[in-house]
């Protein structure tokens, strides 16, 4: 009996998979207009086992919204209706331009698709009830983890629940052209010195 117990605990806990909490707006790549050109919500994960970028664009979930000072001003869900629109970047992206644009510098999302070996986002997952204790769990995890209230001594209860940590898209131009001015700072010591030696 108390096998069958643990048994469903662990399956109710496994509705979030993996989850980012804080990353920065200004860090995302938000992708340009046409096919293939979408955007990119990349993490790493602190596990060893789990080396290399994800990207988290596609990921199924619910998101919340902060400003700049850690305030929580929006909480949306993502992917559970049809189409590319609903998935977390896509959602993410269009508040980039709507109403909230102004207003949110930062978000954290909580996802149900888990990351496959090969760091890819697996299929969404069946539906499933599970307890109520479980889903009590879950939903309470999220909140806590979003609000931060601070009267709450104890974290969310989502430990299985992979943490990723935002990793900041770089434009490739400007990792190329930063190259390029430090490649002619490194020169201007020779340069100086031919000027001085001309000048004398």
């Amino acid at each position: 009996m108390a096998r069958n117990r643990r048994t469903r605990k662990g399956k109710g806990q496994q509705i979030i998979a993996n989850m980012g909490l804080f990353w920065k707006r200004e860090k995302v790549n938000w992708g340009s207009p046409g096919p293939g050109r979408e955007g990119k919500l990349l993490g790493v994960s602190k596990s060893a086992k789990r080396a290399g970028e994800v990207n988290f664009w596609e990921q199924t979930g619910i998101y919340a919204l902060y400003d700049a000072d850690y305030h929580l001003i929006y909480v949306g869900q993502a992917g559970f209706g049809s189409g590319e629109n609903s998935q977390i970047g896509n959602r993410l992206k269009h508040h980039n331009r709507d109403e909230l644009a102004g207003r949110w510098e930062m978000f954290s999302w909580f996802g149900l698709r888990k990351v496959k070996k090969n760091n890819v986002l697996g299929s969404a997952p069946a539906r499933r009830s599970g307890s109520r204790t479980d889903i009590g769990n879950v939903l309470e995890g999220i909140l806590i983890e979003v609000a931060e209230p601070f009267m709450n001594k104890q974290r969310g209860k989502l430990k299985p629940a992979k943490l990723y940590t935002q990793k900041p898209w770089v434009d490739d131009q400007d990792t190329n052209a930063h190259k390029k001015i430090l490649d002619e700072i490194s020169k201007l010591p020779a340069k100086l010195k031919k000027i001085i030696r001309k000048a004398n």
